[in-house]
């Protein structure tokens, strides 16, 4: 899936991905390189997403719920923004920049992210993309979209 979306992405300013070997491996497939190992797209998610099964968590809407109940997936969101805005100040306006991680630590802050820029988010499931593309202006996320497969 990652070779055939590699056929029809732009080019990336930047490209990033957590320690995980897939995470690794899908950054190459995509966009040809690895530009840097990212380890704040690997923090531990902890209770997090609580007592629910991760399964269960298949559209925007499911994972906008966790947010809006509880303050440690608030809290983890925000944590994770503030690694895409020290990623925010190693490109230059307009660069995309492909960032692959796995589900919830793209989805949690993306979705706080999307809230903030007030950009409408469907309920199609971030859990088939493989990360997110942000376009950036002046240090700071202007766009946000899944990368889907």
């Amino acid at each position: 899936m990652a070779e055939s979306l590699a056929k029809r992405v732009p080019q990336y300013a930047l490209v990033f991905s957590s320690p995980l070997p897939r995470a690794k491996e899908t950054a190459h497939l995509i966009a040809g390189r690895l530009d840097a190992i990212e380890p704040g797209f690997l923090p531990e998610m902890g209770g997090v997403i609580g007592d629910r099964i991760f399964g269960e968590m298949r559209t925007l809407a499911d994972w906008a719920e966790v947010l809006r109940e509880r303050e440690d997936a608030r809290k983890f969101a925000s944590d994770q923004l503030a690694t895409w805005a020290r990623v925010a100040m190693r490109v230059g306006d307009k660069d995309r920049v492909l960032a692959i991680s796995h589900g919830g630590i793209i989805e949690l802050p993306a979705i706080t992210l999307a809230q903030r820029l007030r950009t409408p988010l469907d309920g199609a499931s971030f859990g088939y993309c493989e990360g997110v593309e942000i376009t950036y202006a002046k240090g700071a996320p202007i766009t946000i979209e899944p990368v889907r497969v």
